[in-house]
C-alpha cells in the first residue's frame, strides 16, 4: 500500500473524505489500474510471469529480444516494467463466448514488440493485427485490450508517463516497422532500461537517453499495411482458409471456441482469418459460424428425433431460451415449430 491510500485512511474525519464516502469513491477505485481485471480469473501465464521476475537470469547478448526476469514487480504507474508478451493480458469484462475482453483504459504507456507469432489488439471501434518483427506503442490512457496466445514472443515494455516528460513520443496508437537504422538500436534500448530499472526503480541517468532512441524509432515507424501473405494474397488463397475455418468451428461447435482461438489452430491472427472470410464469403467469421450454427440446427431437427434441449447444448447455445430466440428470429418459426412442418412436408413413406 503506498503512501497516498496510507494518507486517505488517516483522514476518515475530513469532509471531503466523508463526501467520498457517500458516493461510493474509496481509495482501490482511484489507483492505478491493475495488472489483471480483477473481475476475471486468474491468467495462468500472467502469474507465470510475474513469478519470473523474482528469479534472477543471466546476462543477453547485446540484440537479443528476449525480455530478462530480474525485474521489479508493482502496479502500472509504480516504475517502468518489462515482461514477456504471452504474459501482458489486460482488457475488461468478457463481452461473450465469441468475443474478446472489451476495452479498458491503462494508465501507463504500452510499447509491444513482437518476435513470433501474431497478437489481435483490440480497440473500441477497431482491431489491429500486430505481427513479428513490428512494433506498436499504445499511449496512456487508451481503452485496449490484448490476449495473446501462449505460443505467442516477444516483450511488452510498460512505461509510467512521468518518465517520459520532455520525449517526443506519440500523442496516438503508433504502428509500423522500425526503420533500417532504428532495427538494432531499439531492442538494446528497451532492455537498458529494463535493466536500469532493476537497478533503480526511479530511473537512471541512461533513462533520458534510451527514452530518446526509442522515441525517435516510434517517430520513423514504417505504418504500411502489413506485408502478410493474406493482405497481398489473392481470393484462391483466401478460400482455403475459410474452408479450413469452417470445418474446425462445425467439428468443436459444442465447445464454445472463440473466433481468436480457432484462428490460432489454423495458424492465423483473428483479423486475417476475419479477413479470408470477407474476401471469399463477404461475410465475417462471426456471422459464419451463426450461419453454420444455424445450419445444423436445422439439420439435426430435420433428420433426427433428438431433443431440442440436446441439440441447443450440442450446438453450443447458451441454454434452451438463446436456442429458440436466435433460431425464431433467422426462420420466423420455433424450433418445434420447424420440426413439425418439415415432417409433414415429408412423402407419406417416408415419415416416421
Amino acid at each position: 500500500m503506498n503512501e497516498a491510500i496510507r494518507a486517505f485512511h488517516r483522514i476518515d474525519s475530513d469532509p471531503s473524505t466523508q463526501r467520498l464516502r457517500v458516493a461510493g469513491v474509496n481509495a482501490p477505485g482511484i489507483m492505478e489500474p491493475a495488472g489483471a481485471d480483477p473481475r476475471l480469473p486468474p491468467e495462468p501465464a500472467m502469474e507465470a510471469a510475474e513469478a519470473s521476475s523474482s528469479v534472477p537470469s543471466p546476462a543477453l547478448p547485446q540484440g537479443s529480444v528476449s525480455p530478462p526476469c530480474a525485474l521489479p514487480r508493482g502496479r502500472p504507474g509504480d516504475g517502468l516494467r518489462l515482461i514477456p508478451l504471452a504474459g501482458f493480458h489486460w482488457g475488461g469484462p468478457v463481452r461473450g463466448r465469441m468475443a474478446p475482453p472489451s476495452p479498458r483504459v491503462r494508465g501507463d504507456h504500452v510499447l509491444i514488440r513482437p518476435v513470433a507469432g501474431a497478437i489481435s489488439i483490440e480497440f473500441p471501434r477497431f482491431s489491429h493485427a500486430l505481427t513479428a518483427g513490428r512494433v506498436a506503442f499504445i499511449p496512456a490512457g487508451t481503452a485496449f485490450s490484448l490476449k495473446p496466445p501462449p505460443e505467442a514472443e516477444g516483450q511488452a515494455l510498460l512505461i509510467p508517463p512521468g518518465w517520459v516528460r520532455g520525449q517526443p513520443m506519440p500523442s496516438g496508437f503508433r504502428s509500423g516497422l522500425p526503420a533500417a537504422e532504428d532495427a538494432g538500436l531499439l531492442d538494446p534500448a528497451i532492455l537498458a532500461l529494463a535493466e536500469g530499472a532493476a537497478r533503480d526503480p526511479g530511473g537512471d541517468g541512461a533513462t533520458p537517453h534510451q527514452l530518446g532512441l526509442i522515441a525517435v524509432a516510434l517517430s520513423r515507424l514504417d505504418d504500411r499495411p502489413q506485408p502478410t501473405e493474406m493482405q497481398r494474397g489473392t481470393l484462391a488463397e483466401a478460400r482455403p482458409l475459410t474452408q479450413r475455418f469452417l470445418e474446425l468451428a462445425r467439428h468443436e461447435m459444442g465447445a464454445s471456441r472463440t473466433i481468436a482461438e480457432m484462428a490460432r489452430d489454423l495458424g492465423c491472427s483473428q483479423a486475417q482469418l476475419d479477413r479470408a472470410c470477407r474476401q471469399s464469403r463477404g461475410r465475417s467469421a462471426l456471422d459464419l459460424l451463426y450461419d453454420l450454427r444455424l445450419e445444423l440446427a436445422t439439420e439435426a431437427l430435420r433428420e433426427t428425433a433428438r431433443p431440442i434441449p440436446d441439440i441447443a447444448e450440442e450446438l453450443g447455445y447458451a441454454g434452451l431460451g438463446h436456442f429458440m430466440r436466435a433460431f425464431l428470429a433467422a426462420t420466423g418459426r420455433t424450433p418445434e415449430a420447424y420440426r413439425d412442418f418439415m415432417k409433414n412436408q415429408r412423402p407419406a413413406a417416408h415419415r416416421d
